[in-house]
């Protein structure tokens, strides 16, 4: 855990699929899609997979 504060916590993203699954939940909203990529550019699980494994791989 790298920050946790009442009922919020950030921690590193792990290469599972339900992190995966989270982070495609929010870059499909609209709501965060205003201040990140666009409200145009959603992210599906494919592409949220393929853009974010290798960085949690470390490459």
């Amino acid at each position: 855990m790298l920050i946790q504060q009442d009922e919020i916590a950030i921690r590193l993203m792990q290469d599972e699929m339900h992190d995966y699954e989270l982070m495609a939940k929010w870059l499909t909203d609209a709501q965060v899609l205003k201040f990140y990529e666009g409200r145009d550019n959603p992210f599906d699980l494919e592409r949220i997979i393929e853009t974010y494994k290798p960085m949690i791989r470390g490459r």
